[in-house]
């Protein structure tokens, strides 16, 4: 009660600041100067002693802040950084990967930011996809850029820099230290003018279904992130201190992380990366009084063993994405976190929204404004996966509860509903629908399925794609896995549907990591799923993962999973098939799946 009454207090308080972000979003300017390194230098004019970074044991003020960003400015420039180009970053999360992505930006440069976890192929692939002008990499990083690119480092211009608090040990030939650059007398550049709609940042999609592909994040949609979740959803100011353990390649991290602290001067909690076990820790000792979350990392809190600080903390929002409706309110319950400001948004798209007032499982609402409300809700044909038209060939709105694809009408006059897309053609225009409303119309493709009540609070249902239909039934692999992992043994869960011979549709396979010392038990297993699901959509096999093969956001990966299929010939991990006669799942070896294959056995 005392955290709901320090929440709601805080809310009340925030109130100017968040109708002034909500002002600032609707009329941010796409094609005016912006960029926000520049509030980088008004914030140490302004109050140099101000925090800025609290990182382990570092305490790291605006003022010095901007020194380092001039300093790091003027290397890169020497180096032959010029404005548009583009300059990869793949670094843990560090004060230096800021320092770094405040520097391009102050040269009118552009800041790819490579995801830590890629590796080989993926790595190469998304290094050269933006042709960058260098390389900025962490010490420990560095091995993983000269395997992906080979000894010659692709012809590159390879900086190294040390980001841990020790001295690293791994090879730096072919790549110069940075910070040895810094140390010289090299002049000042001067900061370059840009504007709203040239280009602040590269962000990659997860790349949980292929390649990742690089997001085009202008300035202004920088300004607009920051503004939305710095000023309107959170109310950040003076006294505030957002906790962020995300990582800052990632738009969660860098832009409402970074991004909202430096337009608002509120200090930066930073996490290396998530530790559940210091979460709390991290928390209280920093006196954090919001923090980002994605889903993943609340289920996380959720499962582990109650923490002696776990409610001793001054929070009273938190701001983020992906918490599902079965963690949702026994994490509010158990750690009492002030409001639940849940949104929908993806880095590239054009349909965002906020949970303002922490409705249980809504990711918010529209503005009750009609020239404000770019999104529609379209009825979809899930056989074709593509949204059903009527007989003019348009699409067909849904109706109160009906589930349809979300689309996003584009409009580049406004900063909030364009467009900018991916680096490469042909996936930007995969992602825009037209001819929804009227003929000739242009809309955003958001590939999420959704569903509207009648007060217009929005929630969400599943991916496009991460649906099958098995028995002449749709099934939500979404839901599907909301259930697996109420499973007491269950860790993760990555439910999709696999091809069966001689049976039509997919079955559901549940591909699941079980908790630390814990055993698959198959009776338990089939009387949780039964009990909670149709026969159609109870897993009809399940994969037990030897390890968890994750994207940065804690995202199990499908594409490797779906190509293996059912075939235990393809894995060393465990199958099983759902015996219903038995009531329970046995294992599928390769005997078994002979006889799928003759149809002696069915699932």
């Amino acid at each position: 009660m005392r955290s709901r009454s320090r929440a709601a207090l805080s809310f009340l308080g925030t109130l100017p600041s968040r109708v002034r972000g909500a002002l600032d979003v609707m009329t941010q300017d796409p094609v005016g100067p912006a960029n926000l390194a520049d509030k980088l230098e008004d914030w140490a004019d302004r109050d140099p002693e101000r925090i800025y970074i609290l990182f382990e044991k570092q305490r790291i003020t605006f003022g010095e802040m901007r020194d380092r960003v001039r300093r790091r400015a003027a290397s890169l420039a020497s180096a032959g950084v010029r404005r548009g180009d583009s300059v990869a970053v793949m670094m843990h999360n560090a004060p230096e990967l800021l320092v770094n992505a405040f520097a391009i930006a102050r040269l009118g440069a552009v800041v790819s930011l490579i995801n830590t976890n890629l590796t080989h192929d993926s790595l190469r692939h998304a290094i050269l996809q933006t042709s960058p002008r260098a390389i900025v990499a962490g010490r420990g990083e560095l091995p993983a850029v000269r395997e992906a690119l080979g000894a010659g480092l692709a012809g590159l211009s390879v900086f190294w820099e040390e980001t841990r608090a020790g001295h690293g040990t791994e090879d730096t030939s072919g790549a110069r230290e940075i910070a040895a650059l810094d140390a010289e007398p090299l002049p000042l550049p001067d900061p370059v003018v840009t504007l709203g709609d040239d280009l602040y940042a590269y962000i990659f999609t997860s790349g949980t279904t292929g390649l990742p592909k690089a997001g085009k994040i202008t300035h202004a949609r920088a300004f607009t992130a920051a503004y939305g979740f710095g000023r309107f959803t959170l109310g950040l100011g003076e006294g505030d201190v957002l906790y962020v353990c995300l990582p800052l390649f990632h738009s969660s991290g860098f832009l409402i992380g970074a991004g909202s602290t430096l337009l608002t001067g509120t200090t930066l909690a930073l996490a290396r990366r998530l530790s559940v076990s210091r979460f709390w820790d991290d928390v209280c000792d920093h006196e954090a009084t919001a923090f980002v979350y994605i889903g993943e990392v609340c289920r996380y809190l959720v499962n582990a063993p109650p923490h002696p600080r776990e409610r001793s903390h001054k929070l009273t929002r938190i701001v983020g994405n992906g918490m599902r409706p079965d963690v949702w309110q026994t994490f509010v319950e158990r750690f009492s976190p002030g409001l639940v400001h849940e949104f929908y948004g993806a880095t590239e798209g054009n349909v965002n929204m906020t949970n303002l007032f922490g409705i249980s499982g809504s990711v918010g609402r529209m503005p009750p404004f009609p020239w404000l409300d770019n999104a529609f809700l379209a009825k979809f044909d899930r056989d074709r996966e593509v949204p059903l038209r009527d007989a003019r060939g348009l699409c067909i709105p849904c109706k109160p509860g009906e589930v349809g694809e979300l689309l996003g009408r584009i409009d580049p006059s406004r900063v909030t509903m364009r467009f900018d897309g991916y680096l490469g053609d042909s996936a930007t225009d995969s992602k825009i629908l037209r001819d929804v409303k009227a003929p000739g119309d242009a809309y955003f493709r958001s590939g999420d399925l959704l569903k509207k009540d009648r007060l217009g609070f929005y929630y969400f249902v599943d991916r496009i794609g991460d649906t099958f239909r098995w028995k002449g039934e749709n099934v939500s692999t979404n839901e599907v896995a909301d259930v697996v992992m109420r499973h007491p043994v269950v860790e993760l869960a990555n439910v999709y549907g696999v091809a069966v011979p001689r049976a039509d549709g997919r079955a559901g396979m549940a591909a699941i990591l079980l908790m630390p010392g814990k055993h698959f038990e198959p009776q338990s297993f089939y009387e949780h799923v039964m009990g909670a699901l149709p026969s159609y959509a109870a897993p009809c096999f399940v994969r037990l993962l030897g390890e968890a093969n994750v994207t940065a956001t804690f995202k199990l990966k499908k594409t490797d999973l779906m190509a293996d299929g059912i075939d235990p010939r393809k894995t060393t991990d465990l199958l099983f098939y759902r015996d219903d006669r038995g009531r329970t799942f046995e294992l599928l070896d390769e005997r078994a799946y002979d006889a799928l294959e003759r149809g002696d056995l069915k699932p």
